[in-house]
């Protein structure tokens, strides 16, 4: 009985492991993916955001050079 109990151990050990493991490389491959696509891939607001991301020249598109 008692090495049963202990392959049930054994097996959540390795379970936990698994999962622990597993969310490690899906946050990496998520990082690294959205790493490639930018800096504004990121923020929360890419898909309303019109003056840092499209605009290569100062982040703030109304000050203006002179």
């Amino acid at each position: 009985m008692n090495n049963r109990k202990e392959g049930g151990v054994m097996l959540l050990n390795i379970l936990i492991g698994v999962l622990i493991f597993g969310y490690a490389g899906w946050t990496l491959f998520r990082f690294v993916k959205k790493s490639k696509e930018g800096k504004c891939s990121t923020c929360e607001m890419n898909k309303s955001c019109t003056t840092a991301c499209s605009s290569k020249g100062s982040p703030f598109p109304l000050s203006q050079e002179k």
